[in-house]
């Protein structure tokens, strides 16, 4: 008798506390599709590259620090880095079509044209690892 109760009891508490969690499902695959930033007008951009090599190209510190050739490199890489960032119309909205620029705004031209003219220098001196010693434009003279 005593044997019979647990064996019952083993029976019940194995056998009960099994839980069927049935057949597992086939997980789900999401592709994740790379979504191509929607590519300026060519004539729009081009106005945007004279625009804004016109505004460096007649800075003083500029002139001093690179050739033309060398500013017109950095136009051309903040200018696609502006149309990777913003499409067209919100490019004109937000930078573009403003006489007064905000700060936030103003850093984020000046931290690209910086970055893109530390590419360009080191694409025409490759030679130079230490840009530590290069004379930095301060922001109100860039823009």
């Amino acid at each position: 008798m005593k044997n019979l109760i647990i064996v019952i009891t083993f029976t019940i508490l194995f056998g009960g506390c099994t839980v069927n969690f049935g057949e597992p499902k086939p997980e789900e695959i999401v592709k994740v599709e790379e979504v191509k930033p929607k590519l300026w007008p060519l004539r729009k951009k081009e106005f945007w590259y004279a625009k804004y090599f016109l505004s460096m190209a007649i800075n003083p510190s500029v002139q001093q620090m690179l050739t033309p050739e060398m500013v017109f490199d950095v136009v051309v890489c903040t200018v696609d880095q502006f149309e990777k960032d913003y499409d067209y119309v919100k490019f004109t909205q937000d930078i573009g079509d403003r006489k007064v620029i905000p700060p936030e705004t103003s850093k984020y031209i000046y931290d690209i044209s910086l970055d893109c003219s530390h590419q360009v220098q080191k694409l025409y001196d490759p030679h130079r690892d230490n840009t530590k010693n290069m004379p930095v434009i301060p922001l109100k003279q860039s823009i």
